[in-house]
């Protein structure tokens, strides 16, 4: 994946996040809570980031882990498996947070070594997702937390779906000094 690329990737993926927040934040209340413990959301987010780890591995060479790459493959798969039926509880944001991670590698891959100082923005924000999905990904139900936080009042969930877009903005305008 290009600079730009993911760059423009990011920054779509931010207002995805913003639009339904910062316009629709009284009818999206509904279905933000809903995504915490959808079954069918968790399929497509764990499963999903689950065989997107399990291909990355697959593509690991010889001097990485030598011959336990099966090994390693089997485990996790299994273990990805195993969470739909034990730890089906908010499997959906941790599944958003694998993918978000994995993602993040893309992004930080696509700017590594890049001449333009302007790259810093995407970067910059790629790493405060990182610890973003960290932080949910090892506390799923603080999600619930932070969503019940912002739909107390609806303008705070106006305020992160506007930030959301502002942080888009932002890549976009960076994407211009490259």
């Amino acid at each position: 994946m290009t600079l730009y690329q993911s760059t423009y990737l990011f920054a779509a993926m931010l207002a995805l996040v913003g639009v339904p927040f910062a316009f629709f934040a009284p009818e999206f209340e509904k279905t933000a809570f809903g995504f915490l413990r959808s079954r069918k959301a968790a399929v497509v987010t764990f499963g999903g980031s689950g065989l997107w780890f399990i291909y990355i591995l697959s593509q690991l060479g010889e001097s990485d882990f030598g011959n336990i790459k099966g090994l390693l493959m089997a485990v996790f798969g299994g273990a990805g498996i195993l969470a739909f039926f034990y730890l089906n509880d908010f499997l959906s944001v941790r599944g958003l947070c694998v993918f978000w991670l994995l993602i993040s590698r893309e992004f930080l891959d696509s700017a590594f070594m890049q001449e333009p100082q302007s790259r810093l923005v995407l970067v910059s924000l790629t790493y405060m997702l990182v610890l973003a999905s960290l932080y949910f990904g090892a506390i799923p139900y603080r999600m619930r937390d932070l969503l019940t936080y912002l739909y107390d009042k609806p303008k705070r969930a106006r305020i992160f779906g506007v930030i959301m877009l502002a942080c888009s903005i932002s890549l976009l305008i960076s994407s211009l000094m490259y």
